[in-house]
Order: structure tokens, then sequence, then C-alpha cells
């Protein structure tokens, strides 16, 4: 069995609740964007700065804050 008969036996077995989601993954894994567009450069950007500034919270601390 090749892997793209599996890919449709399993597709297959996806329930009728679960359709749209394993559509929208499809559709993402076909997308083309190995590059980041400006945006989301500049975005990236921003944080690095942030982060720079000190502006930021760790994981530890949201935790506490969130009681966890």
């Amino acid at each position: 069995m090749t892997t793209r008969d599996r890919m449709h036996e399993l597709v297959e077995q996806i329930p009728d609740e679960q359709t749209a989601e394993a559509v929208d993954y499809l559709e993402w894994l076909l997308l083309d964007e190995d590059e980041a567009s400006p945006e989301e450069l500049a975005e990236a950007k921003r944080g690095r700065e942030q982060i720079a500034r000190g502006e930021y919270v760790t994981l530890d601390e949201v935790k506490r804050s969130l009681g966890l």
C-alpha cells in the first residue's frame, strides 16, 4: 500500500464532525509559503526589539498569574 493509498483510507475514516478541520489542515499543507511576508518579518523584528528591551513575560510568570 502506498502512502497516498493509506491517506485515502484514513480520510474515509474521518468522522463527519471533523471533516472541516481535516480540509483546513490539508489546505494548509498545500500552501506555498516558504518565506515570511514583509508584515510577518516586521512583526518578528518588533518582537525581538521588545525582548531586547526586557518587555516580555516568562512562561513561569504566566503560569503563576493563572494559578498553575
